[in-house]
């Protein structure tokens, strides 16, 4: 599959519930589950594998953000986090990963 349409699919199939993602969970999240990998701190080094939150909230819009979540084999070896997150768990990710920009 293409990124891009995976891209696309992920937006469709979890575009905004209309509820406000709360970042301060998505910290929570990242803490327990991405700091094994990833620099989830604010200003975090600029590393290319894998990249900081900081780095990633740079240059990822958010649908991307939300697709390399959820359909990670495209573009890493890191883990398919839709097997463990619900829907708002992985908007409260986002929403963290974007309040580092």
């Amino acid at each position: 599959m293409k990124p891009a349409y995976a891209i696309a699919i992920a937006a469709g199939l979890f575009a905004s519930t209309g509820w406000a993602a709360d970042p301060q969970n998505g910290q929570a999240l990242a803490v327990d589950n991405c700091a094994r990998c990833h620099d989830i701190a604010p200003g975090g080094a600029a590393k290319l594998h894998p990249p900081s939150f900081a780095a990633i909230a740079g240059y990822r819009p958010e649908e991307q953000i939300l697709a390399r979540i959820m359909f990670p084999a495209l573009h890493s070896p890191m883990p398919a986090w839709s097997q463990w997150f619900n829907r708002d768990e992985v908007d409260d990710l986002v929403a963290y990963i974007q309040s580092l920009e």
